[in-house]
């Protein structure tokens, strides 16, 4: 695995479960409920697999389990199971990926990423936007919190770890530290930026970048970048890069900007990435590139399609 990403090839991850699975649910139930979309695996697996597959001929390399806003705690509040139920529950997103790319029977490798979203989304009030708990909250707690979504994930059989949308480099090093426990397994690690510069909760993420590619941590870490953001920000967070032979992680929004105080999408600011925003940022390093919030099969459908055109 670790090869194959090191080639020069540009691949292409999946876009966002909530615009994936809007075909398939009532989505203003799912989008008002507090675990945005993982609750689905309990109540409507068949939607689960159906959005998967969608994805999958759309031209993925890698589908996500729909684990970003899943934890023990999550599902025993909100879905009363227990904790053994609950950690099973985490390990069947895995299975459900497997079974749609067994399902869809297609002639290339296809790569299940384990989906570890920050504990700020749990919180459900934008946190993973700033990162601002990190501050007061106990860093043991934030460890129990996180070790056994990633256990379960490790024991169901995933292929690589992507803990996305993290708002600080204290997460991340706790992510990261967790990691070291199952030597075996590889990550990705992308954090939520505030602009072209920082990461939500203030950091320089050429900083973080230098901080996480160059020590031990390397060692498991396949790609790190960021998510969750307008395109226009990756350019220049990329570019504030200095660290030498990075290999780079990219899935912005796909249709405007989240507005924390309407609680809603601004979709005056739409960017569709072009053929020549990707030659930039390939020239720079970025080897895994999807969408994140309001990007559907259809639009990375489009982006596979420049990608093979970036190839030619």
């Amino acid at each position: 695995m670790d090869s194959m990403i090191l080639n020069n090839k540009m691949y292409l991850l999946d876009g966002s479960f909530i615009s994936g699975i809007t075909p398939y649910v009532d989505i203003d139930s799912v989008m008002k409920h507090p675990l945005w979309g993982s609750h689905l695996l309990l109540n409507n697996e068949d939607a689960v697999i159906r959005s998967h597959k969608d994805y999958i001929r759309a031209g993925v390399d890698f589908l996500t389990t729909v684990t970003y806003q899943a934890s023990i705690e999550g599902f025993q509040k909100y879905l009363n199971l227990d904790y053994d139920q609950s950690f099973e529950l985490i390990k069947k997103s895995v299975m459900v990926c497997q079974q749609a790319i067994t399902e869809e029977n297609v002639d290339r490798n296809i790569q299940i990423m384990g989906s570890v979203g920050p504990y700020g989304a749990s919180l459900s009030d934008c946190s993973e936007y700033n990162g601002n708990y990190i501050d007061t909250m106990n860093l043991k707690k934030l460890y129990d919190w996180h070790k056994p979504r990633i256990q379960a994930l490790v024991e169901a059989g995933v292929d690589i770890m992507l803990f996305e949308t993290i708002p600080s480099i204290i997460e991340a090093t706790v992510l990261l530290n967790i990691l070291t426990e199952f030597p075996n397994h590889k990550a990705c690690l992308s954090f939520s930026c505030k602009d072209g510069n920082c990461l939500s909760h203030g950091e320089k993420f050429s900083s973080a970048v230098e901080m996480f590619w160059s020590n031990d941590y390397r060692k498991q870490l396949i790609a790190i970048g960021m998510n969750c953001l307008h395109p226009k920000f990756i350019t220049p967070l990329l570019m504030s890069v200095k660290t030498d032979n990075v290999n780079f992680i990219a899935y912005p929004n796909g249709g405007g900007i989240w507005d924390v105080t309407q609680n809603c999408y601004d979709d005056t600011q739409i960017y569709k990435v072009s053929i020549n925003d990707l030659k930039i940022w390939n020239n720079k390093g970025l080897k895994i590139f999807g969408g994140c919030c309001k990007t559907d099969a259809i639009e990375i459908a489009r982006l596979r399609s420049l990608m093979d055109d970036l190839l030619v």
